[in-house]
Parts: structure tokens; sequence; C-alpha cells
């Protein structure tokens, strides 16, 4: 798959998300939603509806060279995302992990998920999701 494509694919529940800002968050499909969860699987934050796609557009999703690789052995889970948009029914995670920049994202549109090396400041805005929770 052309590199040139992993953005725009990685993108599209973006572009999703925010075109249905103008738009009732809740349908058939259940409602917006950013949930967050630690290490330990238990959730520690949770939004829905506006605010949620307000801060799902400062989470990093710029991601590029997805891969199938697979996350090193001794990857230790720290936090994920889990961000879901009513209108489209998309679901994208995004695994980030404690001692690793490599993120594990599931539910990406068309490829449907892999592994991204993060750069040093996504790794940071991910790792750090507190800033989102108080926002």
């Amino acid at each position: 798959m052309s590199h040139k494509l992993i953005p725009l694919i990685i993108g599209v529940p973006t572009l999703l998300t925010l075109g249905g800002c103008t738009t009732i968050s809740t349908g058939t499909h259940g409602s917006d939603y950013l949930k967050i969860y630690n290490a330990k699987n238990q959730q520690i934050y949770a939004v829905t509806g506006k605010q949620s796609r307000t801060i799902v557009a400062r989470i990093p999703q710029n991601y590029n060279n997805l891969s199938k690789q697979k996350i090193p052995a001794n990857a230790r889970p720290s936090y994920r995302y889990v961000m879901h948009h009513a209108k489209h029914d998309v679901k994208l995670t995004i695994q980030v992990y404690a001692n690793t920049r490599y993120a594990k994202l599931s539910g990406v549109p068309v490829v449907g998920g892999g592994v991204v090396k993060l750069n040093q400041k996504n790794y940071h805005k991910l790792s750090h999701p507190q800033k989102y929770m108080t926002d």
C-alpha cells in the first residue's frame, strides 16, 4: 500500500468525526464518544456528544507507515483510546505502550488496523491523557 494513502486512511475517522459536528450526536449506532482506559483496563475517562468530538479532534491521528508488524514482546500497555462516531458507525482504537513508541490501531476504515511507530510529540501526547480530561 502506498505510504501516501496511509494519512488519508487514518484521517478518515477524524474527518467523519469533524464532519458530524453539526449533526445530532445520537443515531441508529448509539452516540459519539471517547473513552480512555489505563494499563489495568479500567476506564479512567469517558465523554459523549459534542465534547467528545472536540477532544477527538485534538488527539494525534496523523500516522504514517501503518504496518502489519508485531508489537515488541516486552511492550507494556499504558493507555487505550476508544473513539466512536455514531453517524458512520466508526470505532477507532489506539493502544499506547509505556516502554516503546509503537501504537496499535484497530478499526481503521479500509485497512482494519496495524502498528505505527509514533514520533516523540505524538507519543508524549498519547502517554499523557490527563490533559484531555481537564480541558
